[in-house]
């Protein structure tokens, strides 16, 4: 019987009362899904932590998440020390370049897994785009559609089944998770999910090689929405193909808006639009060098 894992990450974040501070910090609220056969899993995991010691030199325990390249990236610009009680301390002596060819490498590992699904759900923060809804309304739109995905996905190989993990979140967010979880299923027939193990899972982050999957790739959606050219280096060459479509096509489907609705779905085709008409050499360009 095939087992696949689906690891799930948010980038950006959502409140039922957005102020404009809070919309300009966060345009976007994210969620990633990255599904992995069982094996697969296995073998990149040890890909993962190989290149990791091999390129990076740090110990298995030591994070390299997203947001820790742009939070190092806006250090340097201000010309600023890494103070010693950030959580990125340890990569203050790689080039930003290098942790940008890790993350390529990693999403590369992806690009040639055969099993490997990715799945974006998106959700615009702009007041006019999205009503004032409370987060476990946002975040039951959001698992609702990758679990309805994911079912569709397992039910193309035969016996397959999945099993879910989330990253750690902060204990309200976890505590909404959970009851949306419950209520998925208390409202859902039996064989709606059937071929979805019944349990969530919250993963410990450092430990975790699939939650940092999620984690990047999360990322690299909320940076392509900003039109970010790593961003959009990374979701055209490695994402993009692995992309669930139905009738070759990705928006709605393995891509889609949260809440659905026409006018958003259009928006979002416009970001996707924009993506894949920028030329290679606006997006393949070095961090490093944005610095002298």
């Amino acid at each position: 019987m095939p087992v696949f894992f689906a690891f799930s990450d948010e980038s950006g974040k959502y409140k039922k009362e957005r102020t404009d501070k809070f919309i300009l910090k966060n345009p976007y609220y994210c969620r990633s899904v990255v599904l992995l056969e069982a094996g697969d899993w296995i073998k990149l995991k040890d890909e993962f932590y190989h290149l990791k010691t091999d390129l990076l030199n740090i110990d298995h325990q030591q994070e390299v998440r997203w947001s820790y390249i742009w939070s190092l990236f806006k250090h340097s610009q201000k010309g600023e020390g890494i103070p010693k009680n950030k959580p990125y301390f340890h990569l203050r002596n790689h080039s930003l370049d290098l942790l940008i060819d890790f993350i390529r490498k990693v999403l590369q590992f992806l690009s040639e897994c055969r099993s490997c699904h990715i799945m974006f759900t998106l959700t615009f923060n702009d007041r006019e785009k999205t009503k004032p809804l409370e987060m476990k309304e946002i975040a039951k739109y959001h698992l609702g559609h990758v679990w309805d995905l994911a079912e569709k996905e397992m039910i193309k190989i035969p016996e397959s089944v999945c099993i879910f993990f989330l990253n750690r979140e902060e204990p309200a967010l976890e505590k909404c998770l959970k009851e949306v979880f419950f209520e998925i299923y208390r409202e859902s027939p039996p064989e709606k999910y059937s071929r979805i193990k019944d349990s969530l899972n919250f993963e410990y982050f450092p430990q975790s090689f699939g939650a940092q999957l999620a984690d990047y790739c999360a990322g690299v959606l909320n940076g392509c929405c900003r039109l970010y050219p790593q961003s959009i280096d990374f979701f055209r060459n490695q994402i993009w193909p692995k992309i669930p479509k139905e009738k070759n096509e990705a928006l709605g489907y393995g891509i889609t808006e949260i809440p659905k609705n026409s006018k958003n779905r259009a928006y979002l085709k416009g970001i996707l639009e924009n993506i894949f008409a920028a030329e290679e050499k606006n997006y393949r360009v070095s961090l490093d060098a944005k610095l002298k």
